[in-house]
């Protein structure tokens, strides 16, 4: 099973609600309070992706969960079922997202298909840092937390994407999770996670300190990690999307974008599971952009 579908998976992202594996499905949702309503709950698929085959089972299993509020989740593309059976899952609310960038790897290596830029930068800066996969990742834990950290400070985010420690070294213990790391002068200065799965693989989470970024260390990391799943015999890779919800051309998505062959939409899904609960905590919020609309900014 892809690694965002497993309960293992789900339970690192446990900052963002506590796991619940549903009976049917096997989909592990993360049940949150809802901020001002004591005793109220919905809950969210794990950070980044929802990923599962069994949608008919995961509406049922929706459809017989009473003590929440309402569900929603980002669709993985590697497993998007049929317009029909997503608005099945999610009749309440089902739109697109943001274009995820997406490497075809058939006929890899091929950097000239890459973006020039790209392709002058992943060469310098292999010049002057040495990339490797590493072997045992979990030895390599206190590394990665240091360079997520220096991200962390570098773009001051938060939410869903901000890992605490232990989830950090969870993800890197999991089955599928490869670690890439770029060295130079013997230390570290860049590493990229990536879930594998078969045929499929995903780009997880990079991060570079200052002496990284100053080489342009995840250029070098990412050509790397491109060329070794190509030899495992991985032919789709989905590096994901922007870093904001709707921000198709930010910093982070034209690096993406000069890797990629194409691009899929990842559809957001919603779904109220308590009409007459939500429609009372709702009232005064708007609804127009967000879902739960109560977690969206009181309308004016």
């Amino acid at each position: 099973m892809d690694l965002y579908g497993t309960p293992e998976y789900a339970r690192t992202c446990a900052h963002l609600g506590t796991p619940r594996t549903l009976p049917r499905s096997g989909v592990t949702i993360l049940v949150r309070e809802v901020p001002g309503e004591p005793g109220a709950f919905d809950a969210r698929a794990p950070y980044p992706l929802l990923h599962t085959e069994a949608w008919e089972a995961l509406a049922a299993d929706l459809a017989d969960t009473h003590d929440l509020l309402s569900f929603v989740g980002v669709v993985d593309p590697a497993c998007t079922p049929s317009p029909t059976r997503l608005t099945h899952v999610f009749p309440d609310r089902l739109t697109e997202f943001k274009p995820h960038h997406i490497v075809r790897l058939g006929d890899w290596p091929a950097l000239a298909r890459v973006d020039a830029t790209h392709r002058r930068k992943a060469r310098r800066a292999a010049a002057q840092v040495e990339v490797e996969v590493v072997e045992s990742p979990s030895a390599h834990t206190a590394d990665w937390i240091r360079m997520y950290a220096s991200l962390r400070a570098r773009h001051g985010f938060g939410g869903a994407a901000d890992f605490p420690d232990v989830a950090l070294a969870a993800q890197l213990a999991l089955p599928g999770m490869m670690l890439v790391r770029a060295l130079r002068d013997d230390h570290v200065v860049s590493m990229s996670t990536w879930c594998v799965d078969g045929a499929r693989a995903h780009y997880h989470l990079g991060a570079s300190n200052p002496a990284g970024y100053e080489v342009g260390a995840a250029y070098a990391v990412f050509a790397f990690a491109l060329e070794e799943l190509s030899s495992r015999g991985v032919t789709w890779v989905d590096l994901g999307g922007s870093a904001g919800a709707h921000d198709a051309d930010d910093g982070l998505a034209r690096f993406k974008r000069g890797w990629a062959s194409e691009t899929e939409t990842a559809w957001l899904g919603g779904r109220v599971l308590d009409a007459s609960a939500y429609r009372a905590i709702a009232r005064g919020h708007d609804a127009s952009e967000w879902f739960p609309a109560y977690r969206a900014a009181v309308a004016a």
